[in-house]
């Protein structure tokens, strides 16, 4: 985070006649619209979303440090990289955010997105119909899948691309489609890989990996990582970095509420985001020029 970011901490600023006409036992307030809090805190957009959106990504020390690393694995041409976290951490915004680097006259790089249930011949015909090869519908064995994804392998090396396949929610990833990564994973020519895999999954797929049938899966990454919850001053700056990015410079939670949320959120982003979110709406209601610790208790009960 930039030296030049505002404090957060500075005070609220000056009352607003609506402010005034409050303090002075004027009409109760009505709570805005949803959108309303955008006027009332001059923000240009909602800072705190409830979508993927690069422009708001915040690196803390272990969103870094998973960039470094999946980049690592493309860049050395190893097979497997992997990113783990709890539900919420920012995996899916991690891989939008890679796989927008990786658009590059040397790469291929497709998005697979697992759904529940996605079996080998599924995880290679998403494959290939991301690369735009067409192949056989209804049922096709995989090892005639493979073969055709080998080809169009060899075909993209000899135009000097290579593959790299970002795999999100691969906890949900069958025991059969975990072999047939390990099979892609083998796809290789004398002078190396011919495809690398960065996968995005919840904290449990690392015990899943423990099982000795993956044994030579999970000898094959070689890069991985964790996302973790933010601590206390990584939020107060990814509070105020969001914001700043919506138009506001001065600060809009106060110390206390800050604390709040991060007890309540458990340094969760998404979770922070929806507190936030719900907390402005509520602050705008009440007329707070800087949103208090009670309101954002109100906001998460």
């Amino acid at each position: 985070m930039s030296s030049t970011l505002p404090s957060i901490f500075s005070g609220p600023p000056a009352a607003t006649g609506l402010e005034s006409l409050l303090a002075g036992g004027g009409r109760s307030f009505v709570a805005p619209a949803p959108s309303g809090f955008l006027g009332f805190y001059d923000l240009k957009e909602n800072p705190f979303p409830d979508s993927v959106n690069p422009d708001f990504f915040f690196r803390t020390a272990s969103h870094q440090l998973a960039l470094e690393k999946m980049r690592q694995t493309v860049e050395y041409k190893v097979s497997l990289g992997l990113v783990t976290g709890p539900s919420g951490t920012g995996k899916t915004l991690l891989s939008q955010i890679l796989l927008g680097e990786f658009q590059r006259p040397d790469l291929e790089a497709i998005l697979v997105l697992v759904t529940p249930g996605l079996g080998r011949t599924g995880l290679l015909r998403e494959i290939l119909s991301e690369l735009g090869v067409a192949h056989p519908s209804g049922t096709t064995r995989a090892e005639d899948l493979v073969k055709l994804l080998s080809n169009t392998l060899i075909d993209l090396h000899s135009e000097g691309r290579r593959l790299v396949v970002v795999v999100d929610e691969c906890h949900l990833l069958t025991s059969e489609s975990l072999h047939m990564l390990r099979t892609i994973s083998n796809l290789e020519i004398p002078t190396g890989k011919l495809a690398s895999c960065l996968l995005f999954g919840e904290e449990r797929f690392l015990k899943r990996l423990q099982n000795p049938s993956y044994a030579s899966l999970r000898s094959r990454i070689f890069f991985q990582t964790e996302l973790a919850p933010m601590l206390l001053p990584d939020l107060e700056q990814y509070v105020a970095f969001r914001l700043l990015n919506a138009g506001r410079i001065q600060p809009v939670f106060s110390r206390d509420a800050l604390a709040v949320l991060h007890e309540r959120s458990g340094g969760i982003c998404r979770l922070v985001n929806k507190f936030c979110f719900l907390a402005l709406i509520a602050g705008a209601g009440k007329a707070e020029a800087l949103v208090s610790a009670s309101t954002i208790r109100e906001a998460t009960a």
